[in-house]
């Protein structure tokens, strides 16, 4: 009987380390197994598939319906120029609909090329790097854009979560205006963006959305009350924040009209530091695999 019951304690812990596994095992043997294992010339598949749809006008198409063919409904997005954005329908906005409108004033305009210069994949993560042409049509210029990327797909081949880095400069634009300073350029383009942003919060942001009182009190703001912000800044109080979400109210105002605001509706705020942003904690899913989360030296 001492041997039956230790034999049937063990199966117990046995079945109730696999139902509940332990903080500190170095490997999660069942989280593991539901993640999908990808060829590497399927990962470079679905890694085309996303900048195919990146590009205008196939990312026109991302924007309508109710989901994306490309992310999944909790997907988790993070630009290091910008800031995180959770769900499928924020990130439809952001990376899509942002870059959807040639006709829209825009500083980089809309995506017609890509090029993968680097490439490396193992199960459902991939790493690249992509040099992106923009037709900044505003302006008359064509801006190529550097983007590295970690990204990863579930099983259905769609991205669960990206972190994306921009190499990105506001340029071109003095020599375009035939600008003889840079003052000179940032106050051209500050007066057009201002007047844009405006426009478009004129138009959709009524009733319990409005932010401004007039439209004269939206270009004060904009021109004399907040900075203009450098190319590394969409995610803070600057007016080139407020740019980026202009484009996504028509979508849905009463979520991003707060964010060309005043206030900056949570998201073109400066609520963080610099370290507080390299060290931010955002991902669900760690980018490391199981059991070499720990195996990393630090510093003291």
């Amino acid at each position: 009987m001492a041997f039956q019951r230790a034999s049937w304690g063990s199966l117990l812990m046995i079945a109730f380390a696999v139902l509940i596994p332990s903080a500190t095992c170095a490997s999660d043997p069942l989280k593991t197994s539901l993640k999908p294992k990808y060829t590497f010339d399927q990962l470079w598949d679905l890694e085309k598939t996303f900048w195919d749809s990146f590009l205008y006008p196939a990312n026109v198409k991302q924007t309508e319906g109710n989901s994306s063919s490309v992310f999944a409904p909790n997907v988790q997005g993070r630009v290091d120029i910008t800031r995180t954005f959770d769900g499928d329908e924020l990130n439809r906005e952001y990376i899509f609909g942002l870059f959807s409108d040639p006709e829209h004033v825009s500083l980089v305009g809309v995506p017609i090329a890509y090029n993968i210069t680097q490439f490396s994949a193992n199960e459902n993560i991939a790493s690249a790097t992509t040099i992106v042409t923009f037709n900044a049509t505003t302006f008359g210029i064509v801006v190529p854009v550097t983007i590295d990327t970690w990204i990863m797909w579930d099983t259905d081949g769609k991205i669960t979560q990206y972190d994306a880095v921009f190499h990105f400069i506001i340029g071109n634009v003095a020599t375009k205006i035939n600008a003889t300073s840079s003052d000179q350029a940032v106050g051209y383009v500050s007066d057009l963006l201002a007047k844009t942003i405006c426009a478009t919060h004129e138009q959709y942001c009524t009733g319990s959305d409005q932010q401004y009182t007039d439209t004269a009190a939206c270009y004060d703001f904009l021109t004399k009350d907040v900075r203009f912000g450098k190319s590394y800044e969409l995610g803070r109080n600057t007016m080139l924040c407020r740019e980026v979400h202009e484009h996504m109210v028509h979508y849905r105002p009463d979520i991003h009209c707060a964010h060309i605001g005043p206030s900056g509706g949570g998201y073109c705020v400066d609520d963080m530091t610099y370290t507080q942003t390299v060290l931010q904690s955002y991902f669900n899913e760690s980018w490391i695999p199981f059991g070499y989360e720990g195996n990393q030296r630090m510093g003291r």
